[in-house]
């Protein structure tokens, strides 16, 4: 199949195979019929000839009688019959014989007594058979008509008219021979070549005369030697390569004698002159199709060139210009076309603007994101890489915007994120600056042309913007942000590294609550270091390198012993003792944290039961992290624990921060209920430090309450402190929630705390964080005396003492407590 690179040229093809196709079966035909028509010519000429011959033959017969008529009428003819004068007789024959031209003249008489002919006839009339010959040739012929007859192996026309005197007395015969002038004469009045071939009963088949060439002579009495006897009336042959058609006469026919004339005609001239015909119609035909081949390309191009011109501009569309509007100069399909080409045009302009700026703008706050600030870096860098002037790139971030998000609804979120850019955007230092979106709640700045001053005072600006609360929806509330600080180029050459390093103080930003770090190498080694304890945390679990340690906890009226506090402690083979703030807050971005907290929960399991073995009846507390509320299995696998172990739900005591239950309210919610339809004792901790509400919760079905530390630790002291904790512990009564202090440094405080009529406390004064197997020791000594005057927290098994380091007024063993 032919393949076209254009459409005009498929079309052009197409209709031009339909016109040559269309031509040839014209032609095709007409070439037939023009054959079939030179046939039908040839075979009328020889037709009409065969009608003109016949005529001719007539005309003859009629001439030759009248001539031979007037001899037997003449009156000395018939004296010197009557008087059997031979002589006269023989001198009449002969004197007329010259004067008609006859080459056969005799007289027969009636009684076949009296021959007479001319000396030219004696071969004729004498020679073998020729008297018989004659006789027999007489006697056929004596009604007057022509007669042929081979007469001594030649053939003649005869022609017989009686004698009469009145009566018939005898016959004159005059006989004239067939030969050329025959033929020439047939041919002069037929146009038609003339053939005499013979046959007798001596020879075969043989030539008398022709008008054709001696060559197609011969060739003709072979053929009417085979075709003669056919029944037809024309018969078709080729000659010599030409076709020809044949009107065969039979002029004298017997058993062994035949003479034949033979009408032939070539039907070559026929055909010559109509294939000139058909050549001039070819011609004509050959020209019409230049002509309407010239006329469809014509057409073609002009009703392809508006579809040619679409292509174009879809090939535009292709390459990306979609600015361009494709003219419509028609009404037809084609415009139709072009309409439907400008609509998808101006669709895929307008989608590939929306992709334009989902690619390089924040969609909901409008800012560049992180690809086009990229850029912008980038660039900023080329322009300043000649002139060494410094830029900064800074990265700030949301406190807490996570759980404002889930609390307050993602539209109070969005419209927070909105403001914060917009702020920052307004307090950028020139035109040139640039500020994106990161991500969720992380923003960053470029400043051109700022050094570590600028950049400084700027961090400062925005912090102070920062400190009176924002009013969103009509709602104020209080951004706390974190920014970390990176400059061009003491702190990278290109804008990956930029970013990277101001994120990197960020994070360094956030974990020492700072306003605002800038970078040094210094942080990099830190987090090297971090990464590498991440490392080794994975192995400490599973090499046993993990201990429990337990911080009393008792009845703050009867001072009776509880139980106390699980605690983690990690006893590293190369560094020697690591505390949980060195570690805890890089497992939970990990995730590893999942796994101390099953560790710390089979342990705790362990523990209980072997104090149940040994008949003491006390409880464990283990925190949970936000992970862990998380975990839709956690229940099922505490249950499992529990069961294993042979342990009460009550022995169990599950504590959870305000900050852990405010990451995924509605998923916490769900695995804390199922915890509490358990019997799980659940404790919130450090209360007073989060943004929950008490009403809040009661709904969790939560059994007990911690108060922070930080309201306990100087109630001695402080009058303000002392108020909260009384009206915390009056609230949490009034919701059935038992009420537990945490920090309890003294008497006086522990005193005071059961005279507000706290529940339960734990504290320094009571005991420190100590290993499991020092927990009965100090279960002895302080059911015995109620106090302990000895520091029985100290780590009798390891040369390192972690009681000996020292503590910060916040607990920094605690899971939870390592946060934010």
């Amino acid at each position: 199949m032919i393949k076209f690179k254009h459409i005009r040229s498929r079309i052009a093809f197409t209709f031009l195979t339909v016109v040559v196709a269309i031509q040839l079966a014209g032609l095709l035909p007409l070439k037939y019929a023009l054959s079939k028509h030179a046939d039908t010519l040839a075979a009328e000429q020889i037709n009409v000839g065969e009608r003109v011959f016949v005529s001719l033959l007539q005309h003859n017969t009629q001439s030759l009688k009248q001539a031979t008529q007037v001899l037997a009428a003449d009156f000395a003819f018939r004296e010197a019959v009557a008087t059997n004068d031979a002589e006269t007789i023989e001198s009449a024959l002969e004197s007329y014989q010259g004067r008609i031209h006859a080459q056969i003249a005799y007289y027969i008489s009636n009684n076949d007594n009296l021959v007479i002919g001319t000396t030219d006839n004696e071969q004729a009339l004498f020679g073998a058979n020729a008297k018989e010959d004659a006789r027999q040739a007489m006697l056929e012929n004596q009604s007057g008509t022509l007669k042929f007859d081979i007469i001594a192996g030649k053939p003649y026309q005869l022609i017989t008219v009686p004698v009469k005197a009145p009566e018939t007395i005898g016959w004159i015969v005059m006989g004239f021979a067939v030969d050329g002038r025959l033929a020439d004469q047939i041919k002069q009045l037929t146009h038609l070549d003339v053939t005499f071939v013979q046959k007798t009963h001596q020879r075969d088949w043989q030539l008398v005369s022709s008008t054709s060439t001696r060559e197609l002579s011969n060739l003709l009495v072979k053929t009417v030697a085979d075709i003669y006897r056919q029944k037809l009336s024309l018969h078709r042959v080729d000659l010599n390569g030409q076709a020809y058609h044949l009107k065969i006469r039979s002029l004298h026919e017997t058993k062994d004698d035949a003479l034949l004339v033979v009408l032939q005609g070539s039907v070559e001239p026929f055909t010559q002159d109509l294939n000139t015909l058909f050549k001039v119609m070819v011609l004509l035909t050959f020209i019409g199709v230049l002509i309407f081949a010239a006329l469809i390309w014509y057409v073609s191009r002009k009703t392809t060139e508006p579809i040619a011109a679409l292509v174009s501009d879809a090939d535009n569309i292709a390459m990306g210009d979609y600015e361009k509007e494709i003219q419509v100069n028609s009404t037809d399909e084609v415009g139709h076309l072009a309409k439907a080409l400008n609509s998808m045009r101006e669709a895929v302009l307008q989608r590939s603007l929306r992709i334009q700026r989902l690619a390089f703008n924040d969609e909901l706050t409008g800012l560049s994101n992180r690809l086009a600030f990229n850029q912008g870096v980038h660039q900023a860098i080329m322009t300043h890489a000649d002139s060494q002037q410094k830029l900064s790139v800074i990265v700030i971030n949301i406190h807490r915007f996570k759980p404002i998000n889930q609390t307050l609804g993602r539209d109070f979120g969005d419209d927070l994120l909105r403001h914060v850019g917009q702020v920052l955007k307004q307090n950028v230092l020139s035109d040139q600056d640039m500020v994106a979106r990161l991500d969720a709640d992380e923003f960053a700045v470029l400043l051109q042309q700022t050094d570590q001053a600028k950049a400084t005072r700027y961090a400062d600006k925005i912090q102070q913007v920062f400190e009176r609360p924002v009013s969103v929806q009509g709602q104020a509330i209080d951004v706390r942000t974190g920014i970390g600080i990176a400059l061009y180029p003491d702190h990278g050459l290109d804008e990956e590294s930029l970013l990277n390093h101001a994120e990197t103080a960020l994070q360094e930003s956030r974990a020492k609550k700072s306003p605002w770090i800038v970078y040094n190498t210094a942080l990099e080694i830190d987090q090297s270091e971090t990464l590498t304890l991440i490392s080794d945390l994975k192995e400490a679990i599973q090499h046993d390198q993990l201990l429990l340690y337990i911080q009393p906890k008792i009845d703050v009226t009867t001072r009776r012993a509880l139980g106390g506090e699980a605690l983690i402690r990690w006893v590293h083979p190369e560094k020697g003792m690591i505390f949980p703030d060195q570690f805890i807050p890089f497992a939970e971005q990990t995730g590893v944290i999942s796994d101390i907290t099953n560790w710390m929960l089979l342990r705790a399991c362990q523990v209980l039961a072997g104090f149940k073995k040994q008949g003491l009846h006390i409880t464990l507390a283990v925190n949970l992290s936000t992970r862990d509320l998380n975990n839709m299995e956690l229940p099922e696998q505490i249950g499992h624990l529990l069961s294993s172990h042979g342990l009460d739900a009550k022995s169990l005591k599950l504590e959870i921060t305000e900050g852990s239950l405010m990451q995924d309210p509605e998923r916490a919610e769900v695995v804390v209920k199922k915890l509490a339809a358990m019997g799980l004792h659940l404790s919130i901790d450090d209360f007073g430090t989060g943004y929950s509400s008490l009403a809040y919760l009661r709904q969790l079905r939560v059994q007990e309450l911690k108060i922070d530390r930080s309201f306990v630790m100087f109630m001695d002291k402080n009058s303000g402190d002392a108020s909260i904790v009384k009206s915390t512990i009056d609230l949490a009564h009034n919701m059935g929630l038992i009420v537990v202090a945490e920090g309890i440094e003294n008497e006086f405080v522990l005193n005071q705390l059961a005279k507000l009529g706290c529940n339960e406390g734990q504290g320094y004064f009571i005991g420190k964080p100590m290993p499991e197997k020092d927990f009965s020791i100090w279960l002895e000594r302080w059911e015995g005396q109620n106090e302990i005057d000895i520091d029985i927290g100290d780590d009798l098994s390891y040369d390192i003492n972690p009681l000996e380091i020292d503590q910060q007024a916040q607990d920094p063993f605690k899971l939870d407590n390592l946060g934010e």
